[in-house]
């Protein structure tokens, strides 16, 4: 059977779709709207107990690498239920998504990693840095957070492990300042990594050079700017950030 009827996502897929995903809030006739039925438990639930349970979740976690873990997990599960439990407990959540927290999680990135989440470009896509910026699904990108791992929260070269910094700003932005998560896009710049040890981790997945400077760095960069602004807009906003 086809999951799309009329250019609608029916049925699994629906839920698989953390953007439309609402787990146990569908209501009943979304249920039947959808093709849901038998596909969730029968209880229709409101978005107070769903956030509980997600707290409850949070809060039994041994760490707070942990708890970063879970959040990024429920985020790729079911955005809307993710910005919902962090908005009312901002001051709890706020240092697990961002610092101190992600600092942990950057440096173990490669370790927690599950779904990509943004876009990794990297030296090896020089001369082609628009064309892979064309993969990207969403066309109306407002705001990009970028960094090339250099200097994280003075954590030192993280190399391509420093994709928590961009994720974890721009979620703050949209948690709290209401920029609409589908118009922002976080960026790692993979220019190679000058920490040995990292790059001798088995779980790191940055290329294997150290880090490349001089005029190569500058073209690249540029060709990234250029590239940003004919994909998405001349008036996109890029912040870099360490």
């Amino acid at each position: 059977m086809s999951s799309y009827e009329n250019g609608v996502v029916m049925g699994v897929d629906r839920l698989r779709d953390p953007v439309m995903n609402k787990g146990t809030a569908f209501s009943s006739a979304e249920r039947s709207q959808y093709r849901l039925r038998g596909l969730l438990p029968p209880r229709v639930e409101s978005t107070e107990v769903q956030v509980n349970r997600e707290m409850e979740r949070i809060r039994s976690q041994s760490t707070e690498l942990d708890k970063f873990v879970y959040l990024q997990t429920l985020l790729a599960r079911n955005q809307r239920l993710f910005f919902q439990v962090i908005m009312p407990n901002i001051v709890e959540c706020m240092p697990i998504i961002y610092t101190p927290v992600v600092g942990t999680a950057c440096q173990q990135w490669g370790h927690i990693y599950q779904q990509p989440r943004g876009m990794y470009i990297s030296m090896e896509d020089k001369g082609h840095i628009y064309e892979v910026l064309k993969n990207y699904p969403e066309d109306d990108i407002r705001v990009i957070v970028v960094t090339d791992g250099e200097r994280i929260l003075g954590l030192g070269d993280l190399g391509c492990f420093g994709m928590g910094i961009p994720i974890g700003k721009l979620l703050l932005y949209n948690g709290c300042g209401g920029v609409n998560p589908k118009h922002t896009l976080p960026i790692q710049l993979d220019t190679g990594c000058n920490t040995a040890a990292l790059r001798n981790d088995p779980f790191y997945f940055g290329i294997d050079s150290d880090r490349i400077r001089g005029e190569q760095y500058d073209e690249f960069i540029d060709e990234f700017m250029e590239a940003v602004q004919k994909r998405f807009s001349s008036s996109t906003l890029i912040q870099v950030c360490a």
